[in-house]
C-alpha cells in the first residue's frame, strides 16, 4: 500500500511537466424535465440559466494536477435541478433564452409565456480543490444567487445561497473527483428549497 501511494505522488508530481490533464465529469443535467406534462391548473414558470459570473468558466475544480470540468456547464445542471425540484413541487415550467434582454423584456416573456414569473439568477462560484488527493482532503464550494422575477419584471424575491463540501479522494482519481462535483452541486440546490424564506414565497405564489 505505501508503495502504491509513492508510485501514485510521484505521478503526480510529473503531470505538471508534461501538461495538467482535465477530467469531464458526466453528470445528469436533467434536461429532459422540459419535456415532461404540464401539471394541470398550476401556475407556470419560466426558468432561464443561471448566468455563470465565475473567473474561471471551464473549469469547476482542480485535484492536484487533474483539472477538473464538466460536459454540460454547472450552471446549466443546477439550473435545470432546480427547475425539475419546482416541477416536482407542483409548478409547470418553460425554459427560455433571456440572454441580455432587460427586464422590461423580461416581462414581455412572461406574458407571452402565459407564466406567473420568472427565475433568473447568477453562479458566482464553483470549485473543489485539493492540492494532495492523498494526504489532503478535498473541499468544495458553490456560491449562487437566486431571483424571481414578476409579470411587470420586479424582483419578488432575492437571495444568495453558499454551501460548502469535503471529501477524501484518495486514489479516487477522476472518479473521486466527479462524486465531490455531483454532492457540491447536489447541496447547493438542497440548501434553497430547505430555505424557509424560498419555501414560503413558493407556497404563497403556488395558489
Amino acid at each position: 500500500m505505501k508503495r502504491t501511494i509513492i508510485l501514485y505522488s510521484l505521478v503526480l508530481l510529473l503531470l505538471p511537466l508534461s501538461g495538467c490533464l482535465t477530467w469531464n465529469a458526466k453528470i445528469d443535467d436533467m434536461r429532459s424535465v422540459y419535456k415532461e406534462p404540464d401539471n394541470s391548473g398550476s401556475p407556470r414558470i419560466i426558468v432561464t440559466d443561471l448566468s455563470d459570473k465565475r473567473k474561471d468558466t471551464e473549469l469547476v475544480g482542480r485535484i492536484a494536477a487533474l483539472n477538473l470540468a464538466t460536459e454540460t456547464p454547472v450552471n446549466v445542471i443546477i439550473t435545470n435541478r432546480i427547475a425539475s425540484k419546482l416541477k416536482y413541487a407542483g409548478f409547470n415550467i418553460k425554459k427560455i433564452d433571456t440572454n441580455g434582454k432587460t427586464k422590461s423584456e423580461l416581462a414581455v416573456e412572461i406574458k407571452r409565456n402565459d407564466a406567473k414569473m420568472l427565475l433568473t439568477g447568477s453562479m458566482d462560484y464553483f470549485f473543489i480543490e485539493s492540492m494532495d488527493a492523498i494526504l489532503e482532503t478535498a473541499k468544495g464550494r458553490a456560491s449562487f444567487c437566486l431571483e424571481i422575477l414578476d409579470e411587470q419584471g420586479k424582483p419578488l424575491f432575492s437571495k444568495t445561497y453558499t454551501v460548502y463540501t469535503e471529501k477524501h479522494i484518495g486514489l479516487g482519481g477522476g472518479y473521486g473527483s466527479e462524486e465531490l462535483i455531483k454532492e457540491t452541486i447536489d447541496k447547493a440546490v438542497k440548501e434553497a428549497f430547505e430555505d424557509i424564506d424560498f419555501q414560503k414565497f413558493l407556497l404563497l405564489h403556488k395558489k
